[in-house]
């Protein structure tokens, strides 16, 4: 009988498991489904807190005492990372409430400076031009115009704002799964990563570089990018508070988030201010702020970024691109991180593919 045991197909044997497994495998994702973006920012918390949980582990503790290592750094991250994100959520609604006021208060004097700037431009244009294109001279529908987008503003910030105190529960739970992930990944988070190096079905060299690549690309994005974008919003603020504009916080957050996204930057939000400044008649104010957003803002991100992307600059600007932009229509603000990664990771795997048929067909 064990003789006719050992010689059954093995298939016979493994279809089983096999089934068992996918079940397994699509109960487990619809279990961490919920849990998924909270589990994401532990990782990457992690990323970013490990060197000084190393510090503590081999420095300060000897190469003892792991679970208290990763217990005071966790601590950290939350302390000075997850709650005052906490308070800058309850002061950004807040900051929003207020810039909704203020919007408000102004919005007469805003239509009736649009208004005149339309009429000064109808009575400087050619008799020829205006009735060529039936332009009129009457501004009651630029009126009806800015009425509507400062309205449209003001619901945003109002939803934007009722989200961040409505969901304190939600921020609450995500705090604490993040908080207990984070611990455990900084603990046995080489035990994860040796597991993960057993079961890829790569040569030892491709689990190598891809293990190398990953490293980079989180430290190009995570730190790099997160390091710059604080800068910038920092040189944002300072211009924006120095001027006197109205919710400087709301700004901070505002620009660091930009300076995050190829293409949109910091001008999207420091431009509209500096509009808003003229359209209250204070000129010298709407200049330096355009000035300072062009000038110094913007282009000091072309200085700063080498400095802390070195290798993971080599990554094709095009691919950042796709990911940060996918990543946030999918994710959200997570997606900033996780776009770029997921998408080079991806790549990656197509050239483990590439070189690994290549080889093979020499030896074919």
């Amino acid at each position: 009988m064990n003789g006719s045991f050992a010689n059954r197909s093995p298939q016979g044997g493994y279809l089983p498991f096999l089934i068992v497994f996918a079940l397994l495998a699509l109960l487990g994702i619809s279990i961490t489904e919920p849990i998924v973006r909270p589990l994401m920012w532990s990782v990457i918390l992690s990323f970013f807190s490990h060197p000084l949980n190393k510090l503590l582990y081999v420095k300060v503790f000897r190469g003892k005492r792991r679970n208290l290592a990763a217990l005071i750094t966790a601590g950290c991250v939350v302390l000075l990372i997850c709650v005052p994100m906490g308070f800058i959520g309850i002061s950004l609604a807040r900051e929003a409430l207020r810039f909704i006021s203020s919007l408000s208060d102004n919005l007469e004097s805003i239509q009736e400076t649009f208004a005149a700037a339309w009429a000064s431009l109808v009575n400087r244009l050619p008799d020829y031009v205006i009735q060529y294109f039936g332009i009129k001279g009457d501004p009651s529908f630029l009126r009806d115009l800015t009425h509507r987008a400062v309205n449209y503003v003001i619901s945003s910030l109002g939803d934007f704002s009722r989200g961040l105190l409505g969901n304190a529960f939600k921020m609450v739970y995500q705090l604490f799964v993040i908080s207990v992930s984070t611990f455990y990944l900084l603990r046995d988070g080489h035990v994860v990563i040796e597991y993960l190096d057993d079961i890829l079905p790569l040569p030892k060299e491709e689990r190598a570089s891809l293990f190398t690549s990953a490293t980079r690309m989180m430290k190009a994005v995570v730190i790099g990018t997160t390091v710059t974008a604080g800068i910038q919003a920092c040189l944002g603020v300072a211009g924006w508070f120095f001027l006197g504009l109205p919710a400087p916080l709301l700004a901070g957050v505002l620009l660091f988030i930009c300076a995050m996204i190829p293409f949109i930057g910091t001008p999207f939000v420091l431009i509209p201010a500096a509009v808003y400044l003229f359209l209250m008649g204070n000129v010298k104010e709407s200049i330096i702020l355009a000035g300072w957003a062009l000038l110094v803002v913007s282009t000091i991100d072309n200085l700063i970024r080498p400095l802390f992307i070195s290798e993971g600059s080599r990554v094709h600007f095009l691919l950042v691109f796709l990911g940060v932009v996918g990543g946030i229509h999918v994710w959200g603000f997570l997606g900033i991180f996780l776009g770029p990664i997921v998408l080079s990771l991806f790549i990656f795997f197509l050239d483990c593919y590439r070189r690994i048929w290549s080889t093979k067909r020499e030896y074919e």
